[in-house]
Parts: C-alpha cells; sequence; structure tokens
C-alpha cells in the first residue's frame, strides 16, 4: 500500500472514533438509566418507571435525553396530565363548595400548561417548566390537608402518580443543562 492509502485508512478510521465519541446518544438503554435515577426520589419507583416505559418503543429507543424528554412529555406526561385535570375538574362539579378542589383545579391546569410549554421549549429551559409543573401539584397536594368535607384520598392518589410521572421527565430534563 502507498502512503497516502495509509493516511486515507489512518483518517478514516480516526473520524469513525471521532465521531463516536462526540455523539449525543447516551446508550440504547437510556430509558433504564433514567429510571434508575428516579430512586432519588422515591426508592419504589424505578420497576414502575420501567413498566410504564417499556410499551413505547419510540420512548425505550431514544439515544438522547432530548430526544427521551419530548417523546416522555407528548407521549406519556401530557396524556396523563390531561386525565388528571379532566378527573379534578369532574370532583369540581360534584363538590362545587369545596374551595382546595376549587384550588386544585386551577393547579391542573397549571401542571397541563407548563407540560405543554415544556414541549415546545429550548432544551435548556424544559426542566424549568418541568419544575413549575412539579410545584403547581405539590401545591395541590398541601391544600388536601385543610379540605373537611370531601374524602380527598383519590385526589391524593392522583397526585402521587402525576408526581411519579413528574419525577421521570424532572431527571430526564436535568441532563439538558
Amino acid at each position: 500500500m502507498t502512503p497516502s492509502t495509509y493516511l486515507s485508512l489512518l483518517l478514516t478510521i480516526s473520524m469513525i472514533f471521532i465521531s463516536h465519541a462526540i455523539s449525543p446518544t447516551s446508550s440504547p438503554n437510556l430509558y433504564k438509566s433514567v429510571c434508575k435515577e428516579t430512586n432519588k426520589q422515591d426508592p419504589h419507583y424505578e420497576q414502575p418507571c420501567l413498566k410504564l416505559l417499556e410499551p413505547y418503543p419510540q420512548i425505550t429507543s431514544a439515544k438522547d435525553y432530548l430526544t427521551f424528554s419530548r417523546l416522555f412529555l407528548r407521549i406519556v406526561a401530557i396524556e396523563n396530565a390531561t386525565k388528571a385535570q379532566h378527573q379534578v375538574k369532574e370532583m369540581k362539579k360534584k363538590y362545587p363548595s369545596s374551595q382546595t378542589i376549587k384550588g386544585c383545579a386551577l393547579n391542573y391546569d397549571k401542571v397541563v400548561d407548563e407540560l405543554q410549554i415544556a414541549l415546545d421549549e429550548y432544551s435548556e429551559t424544559i426542566s424549568l417548566d418541568v419544575a413549575y409543573a412539579s410545584d403547581a401539584l405539590e401545591e395541590c397536594e398541601h391544600s388536601l390537608v385543610n379540605e373537611k368535607i370531601v374524602n380527598t384520598s383519590s385526589l391524593s392518589t392522583l397526585n402521587s402518580e402525576m408526581r411519579f410521572i413528574i419525577a421521570i421527565i424532572s431527571f430526564a430534563s436535568d441532563h439538558l443543562q
């Protein structure tokens, strides 16, 4: 082989290694890493997280945190938040005199709004929008303590389910900054 052939071969191999080194791909199992991180918030979150995500091949095959975050927001988080919002609005109709339920309905409006905003935001601000959604959810949860008339156990369960979903997107979006 001529020296120029060796040089071309060396250059080609170098480019392959460099492209893999700077590639935004984290791993084919990025979702497993995200689920493992949710243990920081609750030691029981990892297995339910895996169970939640595995039916969605487009999420489980995401190779970077931005793609994962956007897919999770679009496919799972916003859909679940919208369903929860609807349930809280139904509770508000059933108990129109409950200020706590009214407040939680407003909080869930904010949760849905913030998650939708996060979907359309730049990668650097997704985690901020997710934090606002989490704050709205916590505000609802804290207000339940004051409710004396209505049994709020179903709302508390709903809050727990949404807290789990927000934890997943929160840990994923933290890697975007």
